[in-house]
Parts: structure tokens; C-alpha cells; sequence
């Protein structure tokens, strides 16, 4: 009769971690900020060839995105040299612009960048008519051309691009783009188109009609909730386009919100958001105060919505009474961004937490183009950056 002798557990914490994959696993679950990566690999040489390895990278970063969003490392603005990044981060996590060049054919004012999600980065250049869309972290790109619709840089539309889950450890750099816009024609009319890059193809042309619903927002970035897409639109009516994902249906939700219009008769400015629990809600803002909204459906499948909650941005904020504010927000962070006319800098408000931070910008108030742009940095995986990570740690 044989006997097998078990192998006794190692509980030494020290021994544990001679072992690559353990180790591994724990260093995958580092905090997702630029310099967690470089401090780990200060520790030893085991750490630093780990760390630095392509494999463990992407695992690194796909933990991270899909486990929830990254922080917000910086915004994308235009200006008249072209795209520019700007960092938000203080040092040593602070990200240094030129980390991120963008090269374009045609001229720079011709390219617009319409929104940032996922990591990734949609832009368009209509005169060589093609939508670009961009990993600012790993520099990979995809040049798609535009559908006949959208080539047009006086025609308002808007868009989204969405990452594909990634495949295990591979260099999958799967995406889909949809595209929206609205036509006066008689009676207003909202076309989405949708490519994908398991294809390589768009697909049909899918509409809908938008009665009294003429301009849909290009200063607003869409919203993802659950599995559909929502743009604002405005007209004689306020109302939000959807999209479903899944259905690639397209339809028109009426805005009917006790108070959305002031007593002075001035309409607030709203951003579409994802609600605590994934329903669709929205957040305004009008004067020093904001209020968050939210769609609910009774048994009998009549939509309303609901005024949630009030925040008083002049008790989080240093505001004077005149003070104007100039407003965007960060859809996959539920974050206000602010600014005023005259320049106080530029706050976040986190709507559900209530947290406020001034960013570290060298600016005073909000650029007319700002996109928000989140996602896990790994220095190392930028090309030519083989000192990327120690430049971030002397960045004090």
C-alpha cells in the first residue's frame, strides 16, 4: 500500500512571495494610479522585471478597467496647434503631457475630438474624412472612414466609442464607435451608426423621428447606462436620445421636470449620468446649485422623474455671490467639474461623495473643448519611455 504525503502549506509570507505567479497576482492589485508601478519596481530586481513585462502590463491594465474606472489622469482640450493633454494629477502620479502626442493628417483645426471612454479616445477629421480612435497609453490606433453622413464638420453630431472586454493576456484592441446626428428635415430626424471592429465595417443606418427636436449637444459628451447610449437634445422641447445597445434601436425620451425651467425663464444646464443602483438619471446645474434627478417607472409603465438630491456647490466651493459658473462633467466618474468666468481654478465635485479637490492646472477656468480622460497609466509601456517610471517619481 503506497502512501502520498501532502505537501505541507507554506505559510511564510516571505517564502510566498518566491513565487512568480503569487507575486504576480498581488502586484496585480496594486492601486491603478501611474506611480504604483514605479515604486513597486524600486523593490528589487525580481519586481522591476516583472513589472516591466509587456504580459504583466496588459493583464495590469485590464484588471483595472474591468474592475471599475480608472482615475481621471488628465483632459484632452483643442486649440488652434491642434489636440493638447493636460494633467490633473498631483506629482508623483501627474502624467507629463508630452507622454501623449497625437499626430493627424490634415490640418489641425479640421480634428475634433469628440469623446474619451475606456481608456480610448474618439476623434474625427472631416476634410480627409476619418474618424481616428486612439489609446493615448499604448499608442495604438484605428483609422476608420467616415460614413457618408457624417462628413460634414457644419453638420452638429456627436458619438461614443466603447472598448471590447479584453481577451486574457493577448493585444486585443477590439472597440465599437457609434455615431449620432440630427437632419432638419420636415418634422427633425436623429440617424446613429454603429462600427464595430470585429468587422471592420459599419453598419446600416438606423433612425428615428425627433418632432420640435432640431440640434442635438456637441458640448455634452453621451452617457452610458447599462446597455444604452443617451445624447441631450434641444428645440422647442428638451428631450434625450437613447440608443440600446444590444437592439441598436434608437428612440426619443421626452424631459419633463418640474423646475427644470427657473422662475426668470432660463432653462438649466443638464448632463445625462448613470444613478446609484444604474438607472438613468440627471444632474443640473443652474446659479451655485445642482440637482440630481431620477427616472422611475410605476407598475403601470408611466416614467417620471424624481428630484433626488440638492447640492449647494457655494458651501463646497470658494464663491462669491456674482460668481458665474462654468460647468462640465465627468459621466464615468459622476463628477462635476468647475470653473468661473473670472478664474478661481478649476474644482471636481464628486455628486455621491461630496468630495471637492482644485486640480493642479495651470489654468484658471474651463477650455470651451474638454474631454475628461480616464485610464490605468503603466510609464513602462509607452514607447522609448525606459525611464518613464523614475521620471514620474523625481516628478515632486
Amino acid at each position: 500500500m503506497t502512501t502520498s504525503r501532502r505537501r505541507r502549506p507554506n505559510s511564510s509570507p516571505a517564502a510566498a512571495l518566491e513565487d512568480d505567479d503569487l507575486l504576480a497576482e498581488i502586484l496585480l492589485r496594486l492601486p491603478p494610479h501611474p506611480s504604483s508601478l514605479p515604486r513597486a519596481s524600486l523593490a528589487c530586481r525580481r519586481w522591476r522585471d516583472l513589472v516591466r513585462d509587456a504580459g504583466f502590463l496588459r493583464r495590469f491594465r485590464a484588471h483595472h478597467h474591468s474592475r471599475g474606472t480608472p482615475p481621471i489622469i488628465g483632459f484632452f482640450t483643442e486649440g488652434d496647434s491642434g489636440i493638447s493633454f493636460v494633467p490633473t494629477l498631483d506629482p508623483p502620479n501627474r502624467v507629463p503631457p508630452e507622454r501623449f502626442p497625437l499626430q493627424i493628417t490634415g490640418r489641425a483645426d479640421n480634428c475634433r475630438i469628440v469623446c474619451c471612454r475606456d481608456g480610448l479616445a474618439l476623434l474625427v477629421n472631416v476634410h480627409p474624412g476619418q474618424a481616428l480612435v486612439w489609446d493615448p497609453v499604448t499608442g495604438d490606433q484605428r483609422r476608420l472612414p467616415l460614413p457618408l453622413a457624417f462628413r460634414n464638420m457644419n453638420k452638429i453630431y456627436n458619438g461614443m466609442v466603447l472598448r471590447s472586454a479584453a481577451v486574457g493576456d493577448s493585444d486585443h484592441f477590439g472597440f465599437q464607435v457609434v455615431l449620432v446626428r440630427c437632419m432638419k428635415v420636415p418634422n427633425g430626424r436623429a440617424i446613429a451608426c454603429v462600427y464595430s471592429s470585429d468587422i471592420g465595417a459599419w453598419g446600416d443606418i438606423i433612425q428615428t423621428s425627433t418632432p420640435l427636436l432640431r440640434t442635438l449637444s456637441m458640448v455634452k459628451s453621451g452617457a452610458l447606462v447599462g446597455r444604452s447610449l443617451y445624447w441631450s437634445l434641444y428645440g422647442k422641447s428638451t428631450a434625450i436620445l437613447e440608443f440600446d445597445l444590444d437592439t441598436q434601436n434608437l428612440a426619443v425620451i421626452p424631459l419633463h421636470l418640474d423646475g427644470w425651467v427657473s422662475p426668470g425663464k432660463r432653462r438649466k444646464d443638464g448632463w445625462i449620468m448613470s444613478t446609484e443602483g444604474g438607472g438613468l438619471g440627471l444632474v443640473s446645474v443652474l446659479g451655485h446649485g445642482a440637482e440630481l434627478w431620477k427616472r422611475e417607472t410605476d407598475s403601470y409603465g408611466v416614467a417620471t422623474w424624481l428630484l433626488t438630491k440638492t447640492i449647494h456647490l457655494d458651501k463646497l466651493l470658494p464663491l462669491s455671490s456674482g460668481d458665474r459658473l462654468t460647468v462640465d462633467f465627468a459621466e464615468e466618474h459622476n463628477m462635476l467639474i468647475l470653473g468661473t468666468i473670472d478664474g478661481i481654478g478649476i474644482f471636481t465635485v464628486h455628486i455621491e461623495t461630496m468630495q471637492c479637490k482644485k486640480l493642479p492646472v495651470n489654468f484658471q477656468k474651463l477650455p470651451g473643448v474638454f474631454q475628461p480622460f480616464s485610464s490605468v497609466y503603466t510609464a513602462e509601456m509607452v514607447v522609448g519611455a525606459e525611464h518613464a517610471g523614475a521620471e514620474l517619481l523625481r516628478n515632486r
